[in-house]
């Protein structure tokens, strides 16, 4: 149980890495809107299928079924609509930063409900946060490729990930992890997915463009999200959190070797700082690690 929940963790993060690149290549045939829409409705659809045959319809109360609603508009409508228009404006190198700092605005969101924050993940946040602010003062370097629109939207990603992770949980724990991801999933992909079928019947794009959209749609969203749940379930969330810092690594890795991204040293050296103000906030305590 422990190595299969070790693979699911270590698979996610390659899966989260290569999705940042996989959209910023379906972008180039596939509006924002479409990208999202294709990618979120297959997700939906083999998350619904699943839920449907581990326990059948749920039977939930009106106030369930609200609640469940306002968490897929954050974590589907907010997040994918920030994520995606965020990647289209900034390169697939540094748009990976949006996955790992989503610990970090969890523990800000979180003190704003009474959350009180640990030492480290003080330090961690301030060390975070100047990192960001250095990665938007590039912005302003001459030739930069970074935009602060496009740093604006990855992190508007972030904070409603986190909002989205903070609501969440009470609702996983009484309703269950698979029909909360399904249905929540759902109802936030049906707008988005219908609102993109016009535009999507008229795109003129290869077969594995197609293709790497429902691949994106599979993993990304219903193995990774499942499988990070596990992880977190059998490993505890310290010990799972950490592998997260890895995500932006293969991401960047990936951009400079397929995509031919380049980045300036103080680009690397801001976004160098983010991820290690994520690693400090993200290390097991002693008391943690066994959680």
């Amino acid at each position: 149980m422990i190595l299969r929940a070790y693979v699911g963790v270590i698979l996610t993060v390659l899966i989260w890495g290569g999705n940042v690149v996989a959209v910023k290549v379906l972008l180039r045939f596939f509006s924002q809107g479409e990208t999202i829409g294709l990618r979120l409705g297959v997700g939906a659809a083999v998350l619904l299928v699943l839920a449907l045959l581990n326990g059948g319809w749920p039977r939930w109360n009106a106030r369930d079924w609200l609640m469940v609603a306002g968490a897929g508009v954050l974590g589907t409508v907010l997040f994918q609509s920030f994520f995606v228009a965020g990647i289209q404006r900034s390169p697939a190198g540094i748009s990976g930063l949006a996955n790992a700092v989503v610990p970090i605005a969890v523990v800000l969101l979180g003190g704003l409900v009474g959350q009180k924050p640990s030492r480290p993940q003080v330090a961690g946040v301030l060390v975070s946060l100047s990192g960001m602010l250095w990665l938007f003062w590039q912005t302003l370097e001459p030739g930069s490729a970074l935009s602060p629109l496009g740093l604006g939207f990855l992190g508007l990603a972030a904070l409603s990930w986190a909002a989205y992770t903070l609501a969440n949980r009470p609702l996983v724990a009484r309703l269950g992890l698979l029909p909360f991801v399904a249905f929540a999933t759902l109802i936030g992909a049906l707008p988005l997915t219908l609102s993109a079928l016009p535009g999507l019947t008229r795109v003129q794009a290869p077969w594995w463009a197609w293709g790497l959209a429902a691949l994106s749609g599979l993993l990304a969203n219903v193995f990774a999200y499942l499988a990070w749940a596990n992880g977190a379930r059998v490993l505890g969330a310290a010990r799972t959190s950490i592998w997260q810092n890895l995500a932006p690594l293969l991401a960047f890795a990936l951009a400079v070797g397929l995509l031919g991204e380049r980045f300036t040293l103080g680009e690397i050296g801001a976004a160098a700082l983010t991820l290690l103000g994520v690693l400090v906030a993200n290390w097991p305590q002693a008391t943690a690690a066994q959680s």
